[in-house]
């Protein structure tokens, strides 16, 4: 960071340390500027509860003196604070331990109580387009999203080219006045939905593809969600695609979940733990479906492999929790010294005095490894090949959707140990994704089943066990035909 832009930073800090001891707003502004800076240096350590119900306290205060939209400006700082990333993807969600305690002090609020009412809906109902006759033509969707188009661009060209059906995109970002609403806004639209049935103006190009389209598929059932099912227009049909991300954020629970007419998962835990957290979501039928491999299924994978070979891709978070895999390491040592973890991906920082506490212990532990057991290649092109190289393919993550890497390290031929993610085992686990067999409870059953799988006959068949389970799970033809059904799109033709 440059020198100024660090001055200014601490300018900041020392500030809303001082500024958070006055009384009123100049306080609040204090607590919550401190807040953010010490949730995202060190989470675990950080007072976020007592930070939030001092902002909620702010909000409950300002719509006692009916001053709606300060109360929740209060209010959405408070959001912010207890949503922080660092908070959930750190080394243990407060959200995924325990839902309901995590969120009382929020609900109970009296700015929740008008924001999260018992009676969900919201009673007015939008315009909806008279049902449209296909006939013999294509069918119609329209896919909106907002710049995050990574996982949803090719399944969409895919679809192009093996389904009848017209696609096209829709970028909220590229909308006119009045355009998205900003945060701000939703909650403003959501506490004037609830208290007088006000919808918000449906930009023109929304309205238009709504009267063009037979299904809308929102991606990502964030903030973008939330405002369509606040907008005074709804299209036929409308579809929304769920990932981990989202129930991490407190959108879902601003969302009219009436409004969904399907929802498509990648991971029974993530849908799992949203309906805990907004039970008006069970009522959305619901269809579980998978994403593309990045790098497709690949040839079929060669029998030589390293079986002493561990190798973990993306680890540099707390919620990977690497020094799990490292503690699995050490016991392999102590057995047989040839055993050995690649590490891939984003590294450490180049300078120590940028650490998290967290990436300080990483360092420390780092460093009392034999030279040689642990391999840090960093960011790679060639991430197949050396994913093919190893012998096994590990998950040693606190919470994961799906885990794509290891389905990718499975369609490589590599035998797959997963940790039984401790932050999803109350909502299905590990064990909802992926074969029991694979799944580890703790360290000494990842280390047992390691060893089981360095004799080679026990290896050679859990390679053809993972890569035969990663055809099945996202074979293109297969993961396709679920999306075509469950959006209505019709049967999946031979390729052009």
């Amino acid at each position: 960071m440059p020198e100024a832009a660090a001055a200014l930073q601490r300018a900041i800090a020392s500030g809303a340390r001082i500024a958070q001891h006055l009384p009123g707003p100049v306080g609040g502004l204090g607590v919550y500027f401190r807040a953010q800076r010490e949730i995202a240096e060190d989470p675990q350590g950080a007072p976020w509860r007592e930070d939030a119900d001092r902002l909620l306290g702010l909000a409950d205060a300002a719509l006692a003196r009916g001053r709606v939209d300060p109360a929740l400006r209060w209010f959405d700082k408070a959001l912010r604070v207890s949503f922080h990333g660092s908070l959930h993807q750190s080394g243990s969600s407060p959200l995924a331990a325990d839902p309901e305690a995590f969120l009382r002090p929020v609900r109970l609020s009296r700015t929740g109580r008008v924001m999260l009412p018992d009676e969900r809906g919201i009673a007015r109902r939008p315009h909806r387009p008279a049902p449209r006759e296909r006939g013999d033509g294509p069918a119609r969707l329209l896919v909106v999203a907002q710049e995050n188009w990574t996982f949803i661009r090719p399944l969409l060209d895919a679809l192009a080219e093996r389904t009848d059906v017209e696609i096209r995109t829709l970028d909220v970002d590229d909308l006119a006045a009045p355009g998205f609403a900003d945060r701000d806004r939703i909650l403003r639209a959501r506490y004037d939905a609830l208290q007088g049935g006000d919808l918000l103006a449906t930009p023109p190009e929304l309205a238009d593809g709504f009267e063009w389209a037979d299904v809308v598929l929102v991606e990502w059932a964030h903030h973008v969600l939330t405002w369509i099912t606040l907008l005074d227009r709804a299209p036929r049909r409308l579809a929304v695609r769920l990932h981990r991300f989202e129930a991490f954020t407190p959108f879902p629970l601003f969302t009219d979940a009436s409004r969904i007419d399907r929802l498509l998962y990648v991971s029974p835990p993530v849908r799992a733990l949203l309906c805990r957290l907004e039970p008006s979501f069970e009522e959305v039928p619901a269809e579980q479906v998978g994403n593309l491999l990045a790098r497709g299924l690949g040839a079929e994978p060669s029998p030589r492999r390293d079986p002493h070979l561990l190798v973990q891709v993306g680890w540099l978070r707390e919620i990977k929790d690497v020094l799990f895999s490292l503690d699995v390491l050490a016991r392999l040592r102590e057995q047989d010294a040839r055993y050995r973890l690649r590490l891939i991906g984003p590294g450490l920082p180049a300078d120590p005095g940028d650490d998290t506490p967290y990436q300080q212990r990483v360092r420390a532990r780092l460093r009392t490894v034999p030279d040689g057991a642990v391999e840090i290649l960093g960011r790679r092109e060639d991430v197949p090949a050396l994913v093919a190289e190893a012998g096994i393919v590990l998950s040693s993550s606190r919470h994961e959707g799906t885990h794509e890497s290891v389905m990718e390290g499975m369609a490589a031929g590599c035998a797959a140990v997963v940790r039984d993610w401790p932050e999803t085992a109350a909502y299905g686990g590990a064990g909802s994704i992926y074969d029991s067999r694979w799944v580890v409870a703790d360290r000494d059953a990842a280390v047992a089943r390691i060893r089981e799988l360095a004799e080679p006959a026990a290896l050679a068949e859990a390679s053809r066990a993972a890569r035969q389970f990663a055809v099945v799970q996202r074979d293109p033809e297969s993961v396709l035909a679920r999306y075509a059904r469950s959006l209505e799109l019709g049967e999946l033709h031979d390729a052009r």
